[in-house]
């Protein structure tokens, strides 16, 4: 691998500019051109010889900018990242500098690929852009929608990395080598996680028995699999506004709907993970924890709001007691930035809460504190599936992150488009950043989804060495089912190779992929 062109001195320099056949290269950072609000040359912000961005203000500052000159017009394709998981859309496209690449980017002049980006746990919302004569990357430092004040507080906002590409490389290749510099200490589960999750076969009408009921038919396909299987009870076991209990009626203050569960429900939590050991399976939970059930439907909150941090170590203690091993961490960007990010926007901030109550602090640095507290609290007995999380926090604390929006029991155009697209445009992090989680195969009415389909996504996911999750009603199981998910289980439980999409540069949904067994090609 190559290394970091930030482990040198600070000499101010760039790559000289090649012919313009030739893609450029920005070979060291000194030669940066830095505005704070526009400001240039204020001396608020520096940028040090190993990356680090510094900002120190006595002011209200919403962004950092900093540019450098290059001449990239050789590039051919760029690919960036996303604030949080893929929608459908991720993938390389022609060079555009109106298109942000949150946390990093890769251009590629067809023989040589280059990335650059920001180390996991920034304290700033980063986004790079690419022109045909410019390398910039914007910080976005915002409390909310207002300037954070920091009151000449010191702040490391990022540590920039940069790499150049090995010429004859593939793509995949590079992209690997520069998660590895973005994430050099991620933390991973022990063995790869797969197993049953109810939403896409009963999409929250769900009780107690009846998940025990259809996770059993999932259990007995794990037979002599020394690897257990994680059985995740999503959507609807909670007491919630949504579920028409009546929160309020009973009390509700936020955290009582992860107290309680509601009356279709019916099992105490505790009761219910002694019954899925029993199974010799191991049990999971959806969790929301910043949804605010003081109003139906919960509203955007303030994440700088300290009854968030103390309600999640409350709720994860709670989880812990009663036994659960996998927490599913939902809406956790939503809740305070309502915005599904199906189309690149310039950062996650533009559409959160108006105003935060602390804006001392930058958003991303309360945001991934509260991330650390849940890291904190879940301790080392709990596995944590980031969904909806922001990604470059998740990097280095979640031990899996779902990497494209929800896949579908009902729809395979949904399941096509979310699924193949986020796992060929998200490999690159397996094993680095964290445990991918794709989502799950699902089936919640019978020939929704044509078999002859999710028997290709069964196989794609159990193949790429990432989670598997399974989200099927046991009336729909016959034994050729049976026998292509004790096959796709057998795969999955042990470890493998990242599998890769060879056709990732054509097509948003690839169907050319490259596993530890060679290559495949399916007809999605």
């Amino acid at each position: 691998m190559a290394k970091s062109v930030f482990a040198g001195a600070a000499a101010l320099a760039l790559a000289a500019l090649p012919a313009a056949a030739e893609m450029a290269f920005v070979a060291s950072i000194g030669a940066a051109e830095i505005s704070v609000d526009g400001r240039k040359g204020s001396g608020e912000a520096a940028l040090l010889a190993d990356g680090t961005v510094f900002l120190q203000s006595t002011g209200l500052v919403s962004k950092v900018e900093l540019s450098w000159k290059c001449d990239l017009s050789g590039a051919t394709k760029m690919f960036g990242g996303d604030w949080e998981r893929c929608y459908g859309t991720a993938g390389w496209s022609g060079v555009d500098p109106r298109r942000p690449a949150p946390w990093y980017c890769l251009a590629t002049d067809g023989t040589r690929t280059d990335g650059y980006g920001v180390m996991v746990q920034p304290a700033a919302f980063a986004a790079w852009w690419l022109s045909r004569d410019s390398v910039k990357l914007v910080l976005d430092v915002r409390a909310g929608r207002r300037p954070v004040r920091l009151g000449g507080r010191k702040v490391e906002l990022c540590r920039i990395v940069a790499r150049k590409g090995i010429p004859g490389e593939s793509q995949f290749e590079a992209g690997r080598a520069l998660c590895r510099m973005m994430c050099p200490a991620p933390r991973l589960p022990k063995e790869p996680v797969y197993g049953f999750n109810d939403w896409y076969c009963v999409y929250g009408k769900n009780t107690a028995e009846n998940f025990l009921a259809d996770a059993a038919e999932i259990v007995k396909l794990c037979d002599g699999l020394e690897n257990r299987p994680f059985l995740v009870v999503d959507d609807g076991w909670q007491l919630s506004a949504s579920r028409n209990d009546n929160p309020r009626r009973n009390g509700c203050e936020n955290a009582v709907q992860w107290a309680q569960v509601n009356p279709c429900w019916k099992m105490p939590m505790d009761g219910f993970c002694r019954r899925v050991k029993a199974m010799g399976a191991r049990p999971g939970l959806w969790y929301r924890p910043f949804y605010d059930c003081s109003k139906p439907g919960g509203r955007t909150i303030d994440p700088t709001d300290p009854r968030w941090a103390k309600q999640i170590e409350d709720d994860m203690k709670r989880f812990r007691e009663w036994g659960i091993e996998l927490v599913k961490i939902d809406y956790i960007t939503y809740d305070w930035s309502p915005r599904w990010n199906f189309k690149p926007h310039g950062s996650v901030m533009d559409a959160a809460k108006t105003g935060w109550a602390d804006d001392t602090k930058t958003g991303a640095e309360s945001v991934r504190d509260l991330y650390r507290k849940m890291r904190a609290a879940a301790g080392d007995g709990m596995y944590i599936i980031g969904c909806n999380a922001i990604d470059h926090f998740a990097a280095g604390l979640f031990e899996l992150q779902r990497v494209g929006d929800d896949t579908s029991g009902t729809d395979w155009k949904r399941t096509r488009l979310m699924g193949p697209n986020a796992l060929a445009a998200r490999a690159m992090h397996n094993n680095i950043f964290y445990f991918n989680d794709g989502d799950c195969v699902g089936l919640a009415k019978k020939g929704a989804v044509p078999w002859e389909k999710n028997a290709q996504w069964l196989d794609l996911v159990a193949r790429s060495g990432t989670s598997l999750f399974v989200s099927w009603r046991r009336e729909f199981m016959d034994d050729g089912i049976r026998a292509a998910m004790k096959e796709a289980f057998r795969l999955a439980s042990r470890p493998q190779k990242t599998g890769y999409a060879e056709d990732w540069m054509e097509r948003k949904c690839p169907v050319r992929w490259r596993f530890e067994t060679g290559g495949k090609t399916y007809g999605f």
